[in-house]
This record gives C-alpha cells, sequence and structure tokens, in this order.
C-alpha cells in the first residue's frame, strides 16, 4: 500500500511562529504514516529515513510508539473515529517526543486524521527543540 506517498505534502507557505518561537516547515521536516487502528506502520515517506534514521521497509509492521513512545498504550481509533483526546490535543499543537533509531529524542507536533475505515493517517512535524527548552508537552492517559 503507497498511501504516504500518494499524499505527497506540499511545502506550505508558513511564516515563522513569533510568539511561539517554533520554526518554519523546512522540506524534510514532515513525515508521514499510515497506520491501521491498532497503531501498526503499514506506509510511510521517504522523510522518516531522514527524521528518524530507520529505512521504510524497517518501520512497515511495527507499532508507532517505536517512535513516539507516548502513543504506547493509546487507542488511535474509538467507536470507528479518532480518539477525541488525542485530536484534541493534535488540533491544540501539543508537543510530543520522538525517538530516532540513535536513541535520541526530539520535540514533534501530530496531524492525525481517519484517511479511511481502517487507515488513519499521521503527520509527524520535527520541531527541532530540545526536551529541556520547555513547551506544552502531551499527556496521554487512558
Amino acid at each position: 500500500m503507497a498511501t504516504a506517498n500518494i499524499l505527497q505534502v506540499k511545502s506550505p507557505q508558513t511564516t515563522t511562529h513569533a510568539t511561539s518561537g517554533i520554526p518554519d516547515i523546512r522540506p524534510g521536516d514532515l513525515a508521514t504514516f499510515t497506520l491501521d487502528d491498532l497503531g501498526i506502520i503499514r506506509d510511510c515517506s521517504s522523510a522518516c529515513e531522514q527524521i528518524f534514521g530507520y529505512m521504510q521497509e524497517a518501520l512497515v509492521g511495527r507499532h508507532i510508539s517505536m517512535l513516539l513512545p507516548q502513543l504506547a498504550n493509546t487507542e488511535l481509533v474509538q467507536e470507528g473515529r479518532i480518539n477525541p483526546h488525542l485530536g484534541f490535543l493534535c488540533h491544540c499543537a501539543c508537543v510530543f517526543q520522538a525517538r530516532c533509531r540513535d536513541g535520541r529524542s526530539f520535540t514533534s507536533e501530530l496531524f492525525i486524521n481517519r484517511l479511511d475505515t481502517h487507515n488513519v493517517v499521521v503527520l509527524v512535524r520535527n520541531l527541532g527543540i530540545s526536551k529541556s527548552k520547555g513547551g506544552i508537552h502531551a499527556v496521554l492517559s487512558q
């Protein structure tokens, strides 16, 4: 399934977020994942290699919590819809910690949406901000 490659994200015309200090989106800062309802990666964009350090083939079949540990015990889909709490956190631009292959962590924003009845698309934006700089961090609880 080549869903992530079909969802080509064009370079958005953005300006610097003066109040938050969040940098502009650069090409290669946005990774796209297609997940099943349980969070298993079905497909991912080539930007995942640059951002996370994994080849695309190494990620397919693995759980998204391998890259986004805060999603380990989170249901992505509830009653056929995106988990409302997770959707709210993404909408509010809460910061999620992401983990690279080499063990380094970086802050990211998530954008999550239902693709069809059995797939979820997740965009991960690399903010490139160290954990020590703070920000609003997402807290997921069951």
